[in-house]
């Protein structure tokens, strides 16, 4: 299994972040490389969402836990699965942002190049825009 990890602050409350987080149907908004996503039913553990990144196929995702300012979410990639933690921790007058992004399977190792290091790579710049989007709602 590959994982990777990406650490920021912030001064928006951790509960701005999770109110945005939970928002599956507004990625589109604050991630310019997603075209749509689609909650599939209430957004609760178990639930399923679909994910159409911009230029590739819809990709099934699985909320596997959700509670108060942690989201863990599980992509379902062709022989292979791709686990996705947002987490949001108060620390006085900030808020700690942990994302976690694990990549397991046969073709681990492929979705590992084609998304997992592009994720790491762009998570500064992707979580700015989150913090911007989740400091305006």
């Amino acid at each position: 299994m590959w994982q990777a990890n990406f650490q920021t602050t912030t001064d928006v409350p951790a509960e701005n972040l999770y109110r945005a987080i939970t928002d599956f149907n507004a990625w589109n908004k604050w991630d310019d490389g997603i075209e749509h996503t689609q909650l599939i039913g209430d957004a609760k553990t178990g639930t399923t969402f679909i994910l159409k990144p911009k230029g590739g196929p819809a990709v099934k995702i699985t909320i596997e836990k959700m509670w108060p300012f942690e989201v863990i979410d599980v992509a379902h990639l062709p022989l292979a699965k791709m686990r996705t933690v947002h987490k949001y921790v108060r620390v006085g007058d900030t808020t700690h942002i942990h994302m976690n992004v694990q990549i397991w399977g046969v073709l681990g190792f492929v979705w590992r190049k084609v998304i997992g290091e592009n994720q790491i790579k762009e998570a500064a710049a992707h979580t700015q825009a989150f913090i911007d989007y989740a400091r305006a709602a």
